[in-house]
């Protein structure tokens, strides 16, 4: 039983960092798209400025982009919880949690908050995609554009995975 609950445990465990990591990257990707990036910059210093951005922490990104305004105040207080939530997946969760492997119930309560995690990361990839698109929209990039960048973008991704 024992056995049971720590593989329940471990697998949202790693599901929910998987997540939350995938959500720091596209909030590092929508910062530089919607608060750096200018019209005519060109690919090379769009690419330098992800690879810079990618380097930051995931509180410095929302930090970044509350600075920016291009949160609302609903989403900016939705990163800010998630955040706390990560510093305690990261840094507290083990030893705060070490009696769910032993107690059902507290394996419950823990494989929940973990789900709570990842669901939120999940959501907000959602909207950051969302807000993407009305972005690129309203700076004159059809849907079309978008469709074919995308297509592009993931035969290149399948390619080098055929490798």
């Amino acid at each position: 039983m024992c056995a049971d609950r720590l593989t329940a445990i471990t697998q949202r465990i790693g599901f929910a960092i998987w997540q939350i990591q995938e959500l720091e990257g596209v909030a590092a990707q929508y910062f530089v798209l919607a608060a750096q990036t200018t019209r005519g910059m060109g690919t090379e210093a769009g690419n330098l400025l992800l690879e810079k951005a990618w380097k930051r922490t995931f509180g410095a990104t929302i930090r970044d982009m509350a600075k920016a305004s291009i949160l609302s105040t609903e989403l900016e207080a939705r990163f800010t919880r998630l955040l706390a939530e990560r510093n305690w997946l990261v840094h507290k969760s083990r030893s705060e949690s070490r009696g769910a492997i032993d107690s059902d119930a507290a394996a419950q309560r823990l494989v929940s908050r973990l789900t709570s995690m990842a669901d939120e990361a999940t959501q907000l990839l959602r909207e950051i995609g969302a807000m993407a698109e009305r972005h690129v929209r309203r700076h004159g990039i059809s849907e079309e554009q978008i469709t074919e960048a995308a297509s592009r973008m993931l035969a290149e991704w399948h390619a080098v995975d055929a490798i």
